[in-house]
């Protein structure tokens, strides 16, 4: 049987529409994400924020954020020394810092998470427990350091991590536990290599250097169970990170 040329036409015409229309929703699910499930095999997906446009990237980091850690190495001194009112006045200023930040960096991820460990941070302080204080202010500076990885040019993410290492250290090294000191030495170390190519510029380039022969140097006091000899590389590494965090800052 052959069918006429009107006809031919006709079904050769409805076979390009067909293409074209599965083109276009193939296209479509190129373009467009599919949405977030309700629901998982276990539970909700866990709640994330969208990276933030490619051009923010790039921005520097709000000076907040270095306060922020600032502020937080002299809450952990009085934290570890059980120093419980140099702890509460700077719970205040921590506070106080991080709704001015809140402000400066909007809504980002590891916001929500930073209000939930201040928030138990502070309840500790006031309760004068020493393990939870510390945990809880390292969990909320870990959220800042998350929300800090959103600027890509400034080390602030780094810096806070280089410091909770320390500040982990220096938990059990007070507390006499030199096994749980030397994990988390082990950790520094891994940390501090990991982030020191980031810090690397003209102009600071020094305290990179002692801050690296420090780490070094802490590894060698903790596995030698020596606490002065610790002390000494903490008040070390304490001037040249603190160094390193005012130059960065604003930048």
């Amino acid at each position: 049987m052959q069918l006429s040329l009107p006809v031919k036409v006709s079904i050769m015409s409805l076979l390009f529409l067909a293409l074209f229309l599965t083109g276009c929703g193939f296209l479509s699910g190129l373009s467009e994400p599919a949405p977030k499930p309700e629901i998982g095999p276990a539970g909700k997906p866990v709640e994330s924020k969208p990276n933030p446009p490619f051009i923010e990237r790039f921005f520097s980091a709000p000076v907040e954020l270095y306060d922020l850690e600032a502020t937080a190495g002299v809450m952990f001194e009085g934290i570890n020394k059980e120093d419980w009112s140099q702890a509460q006045a700077e719970i205040t200023n921590l506070q106080t810092l991080w709704q001015q930040a809140k402000a400066a960096v909007g809504d980002k991820k590891g916001v929500k998470e930073a209000d939930a460990a201040i928030e138990k941070l502070a309840v500790a302080i006031n309760g004068k427990k020493i393990t939870d204080s510390y945990e809880s202010l390292n969990k909320f500076m870990g959220s800042v350091s998350d929300i800090g990885k959103s600027y890509k040019l400034s080390p602030i993410a780094d810096i806070i991590a280089v410091s909770n290492g320390i500040r982990n250290v220096s938990f059990y090294v007070e507390d006499n536990n030199w096994q749980k000191a030397a994990t988390k030495v082990k950790e520094l170390q891994g940390t501090w290599e990991k982030v020191k190519p980031s810090m690397e510029q003209i102009g600071v380039w020094g305290e990179v250097t002692k801050t690296h022969a420090t780490v070094n140097q802490m590894k060698d006091a903790v596995n030698a169970e020596n606490k002065g000899a610790f002390e000494e590389q903490q008040a070390n590494i304490n001037e040249s990170l603190g160094r390193i965090r005012e130059f960065f800052r604003g930048k």
